[in-house]
């Protein structure tokens, strides 16, 4: 394998192929595939996102980041069907992450809960054929990051326009990376697939009702910073099949040891330093291989944009506090789904069946 080409692997492959190397050479070679990989994303993402925020406005930054995280997705992960009715469903997906966040404000709570639950319904659906590829988490998280960040009218605009740029350069990505796959599985099947009786459909609704709860407890209670207790959710319920045991102890160790790790740091470094901690911790998060570690890194970024308004003492009580609201609620809400409600025997997902 050439160099290029490693750039491409998951950090948890390429420290398996670092442990795995019989020589020094192979062991410099992985290594170095690591840390160069790192780098590059790291300053790829400033530079991404810095560029549409200055040209879009930086209350559109959090669009530019969802739509780097897609674009990041779309080189290596496609829907599982045939590349048309991809980006007929890459369309529609880019579309409600554009207005259903901003419309939910827009209305009661109650309507609220309607337009994000079937906002999120249809997001799993046309995103989630292969569940374990991991795009339930990523949309997932573009949704609630959107939701979190409320727009003006006339930014909202601007949004509009970045969106459909975004939707352009990942579906050249997605068009080039993956037009030959999948050829004999349409929309139609995915759709079709979807039935209350098997476990992925149920597992599909779950998360968009779950996540849509919370997010509608968010809106009542006003709660500052409640996105966190939204990604904490949806980190737990986004897996498939859902492990509870295991993201319960994961996000919990994570945050409090970030989050405690991360009050240590800006204590003992001048405040003038703290905007270096959200680089360093994207270079960080890009080295490890284990969600409890990625984790621990999130709160370096989150926490030290927050400090700046809530100071060091809220922000740290806010990450943990919704973080833990957000995984209880994942575990409450998860066992009350399965045992309350899906007491019907459950039926294996099909496979796709081609088209004649």
């Amino acid at each position: 394998m050439n160099f290029y080409n490693a750039l491409q692997l998951d950090p948890a492959v390429l420290k398996g192929n670092f442990a795995a190397a019989e020589t020094k050479h192979e062991q410099r070679k992985w290594l170095s595939a690591l840390v160069v990989r790192d780098i590059l994303l790291v300053l790829f993402a400033i530079v991404f996102v810095t560029t549409l925020s200055e040209l879009f406005g930086s209350e559109n930054s959090s669009m530019a980041v969802v739509i780097f995280c897609i674009l990041l997705s779309v080189r290596m992960v496609d829907f599982g069907y045939n590349i048309r009715h991809s980006l007929c469903s890459l369309s529609i997906l880019f579309l409600l992450l554009w207005i259903s966040p901003w419309l939910q404000h827009q209305v009661p709570a109650g309507f609220g809960l309607v337009i994000n639950f079937f906002s999120l319904l249809l997001i799993v659906v046309l995103a989630c054929e292969n569940p374990e590829m991991g795009n339930g988490g990523l949309y997932l998280f573009g949704y609630i990051f959107l939701t979190g960040s409320y727009v003006t009218y006339p930014a909202m605009l601007a949004r509009g326009l970045l969106t459909l740029i975004g939707f352009v350069i990942c579906a050249g990505v997605l068009i080039r990376n993956h037009r030959h796959k999948h050829t004999d599985v349409t929309l139609r099947h995915v759709v079709g697939h979807f039935q209350l009786s098997n476990s992925k459909s149920q597992w599909q609704l779950q998360l968009a009702l779950g996540v849509s709860i919370l997010l509608f407890l968010g809106s009542v209670i006003h709660m500052e910073r409640f996105v966190w207790a939204g990604f904490a959710c949806s980190s737990l319920l986004s897996t498939y099949p859902v492990r509870v045991k295991e993201r319960l102890w994961e996000r919990v160790s994570g945050v409090v040891l970030g989050s405690a790790l991360f009050g240590i740091v800006a204590v003992l470094i001048p405040a003038s330093w703290l905007f270096l901690l959200g680089p360093i911790s994207g270079l960080c998060l890009g080295l490890c291989a284990t969600y409890r570690y990625k984790t621990v890194f999130n709160c370096f970024g989150a926490l030290s944009l927050a400090t700046t308004i809530y100071g060091l003492g809220g922000s740290i009580l806010l990450r943990v506090c919704n973080n833990i609201l957000g995984i209880l609620f994942g575990v409450a809400f998860f066992h009350f789904f399965r045992q309350g409600f899906w007491t019907r025997p459950v039926m294996k997902s099909s496979p796709p069946v081609s088209s004649d």
